[in-house]
């Protein structure tokens, strides 16, 4: 199964870029959030997702 490519915006690239080693995290306040690393530069990355609905 081919992987989802996940994209968020860079800010030492100021443009979107794809996430590279990215992993779902839980964040203090329960929400989701994908965690990695930019594909361009290498800096890292964090993008807060969507509540999941129940």
């Amino acid at each position: 199964m081919a992987e989802k490519k996940v994209t968020g915006y860079c800010v030492k690239c100021r443009a979107k870029s794809e996430f590279k080693n990215s992993k779902e995290v839980k964040m203090k306040n329960g929400r989701p959030a994908l965690k990695g690393t930019c594909a361009k530069c290498g800096t890292g990355m964090y993008r807060i997702l969507s509540a999941k609905k129940k």
